[in-house]
């Protein structure tokens, strides 16, 4: 099957957004099946999670307190398309306390997704900060 680059990269962006909206509004249990059986979410200074079990109970942990925002952006593909593509991603991560919103960290992501019954998932999620 033949991936035009635009598609692929509409289906990765698709899938960064369903993270993103699922983290920043505490559902946390959406985000697992966003990734592959055997994905990976390496997170710097919170560790590396195998498969969706290891997954899930990790970012369970990172349930909102306060009202929080990632703003992602200038996602390219960084592999020709395919049923499989890695991307780089501009994170930029905001929190909102008494003196209203304020940027906390700025990062980005490294991801490769594939392509299962029709949807793009992570197969490996690379966070880093900095």
């Amino acid at each position: 099957m033949t991936i035009s680059a635009e598609a692929a990269l509409t289906g990765v962006q698709t899938a960064i957004a369903a993270y993103t909206q699922a983290l920043d509004a505490g559902r946390t249990d959406e985000i697992p099946p966003l990734f592959t059986e055997d994905g990976v979410a390496e997170i710097t200074g919170q560790g590396t999670f195998e498969g969706r079990e290891a997954i899930g109970k990790a970012y369970g942990a990172f349930t909102p307190q306060t009202p929080q925002l990632h703003l992602v952006g200038n996602t390219i593909l960084t592999s020709p398309p395919g049923e499989e593509v890695t991307a780089r991603s501009n994170l930029v991560f905001l929190a909102r306390g008494e003196q209203g919103w304020t940027v906390q960290l700025v990062g980005a992501y490294d991801d490769t997704l594939v392509l299962q019954d029709g949807a793009w998932l992570f197969r490996k999620r690379v966070t880093t900060f900095g």
